[in-house]
């Protein structure tokens, strides 16, 4: 896909979002997100759609932020830079930092789309993304993990 094609389709989206029933200062209610995926032709199951209301609902008072959102789709397919805003996004406090509530609002979601990282526990998760052995996952760190993860998934 040519940049400026990319670019025109970023720009739909975010029109798609700016036209939603609750939109407001940036922001969508959870309510609109099947509504918000049709709109903009990504199919999810109902259970991955779910997993992602129950996840915004959960860890980000039920709206979802355009910016983010934006920020999302423009990297859906490629690995390293997804897992990366995801790893970004996770960080409610902003502290640059995954805390065990943040890992376990995510790790929620996760399954929906790869069952086969369901049941991680945040220890778990700890011991294999502690790279600098800190007793802490960084927001990198993080971002390396669900790449590693991804790309073991898909073998």
């Amino acid at each position: 896909m040519a940049e400026k094609d990319f670019r025109d389709k970023l720009g739909e989206l975010e029109n798609i979002f700016k036209s939603m029933a609750t939109y407001k200062d940036g922001y969508v209610s959870t309510t609109d997100f099947p509504k918000l995926c049709k709109g903009m032709q990504y199919k999810r199951t109902e259970e991955q759609i779910q997993a992602y209301i129950e996840y915004w609902n959960k860890c980000h008072e039920g709206r979802i932020n355009l910016e983010n959102f934006i920020t999302i789709c423009s990297c859906l397919y490629k690995t390293s830079e997804f897992a990366r805003q995801y790893a970004i996004i996770m960080v409610v406090d902003k502290n640059g930092f995954i805390s065990s509530d943040e890992f376990l609002g995510i790790a929620r979601l996760i399954p929906s789309h790869d069952p086969t990282m369901a049941g991680k526990s945040f220890e778990e998760f700890v011991k294999e993304a502690d790279t600098n052995r800190d007793g802490k996952v960084s927001i990198d760190e993080c971002a390396a993990w669900f790449e590693n993860q991804m790309n073991i998934s898909s073998v």
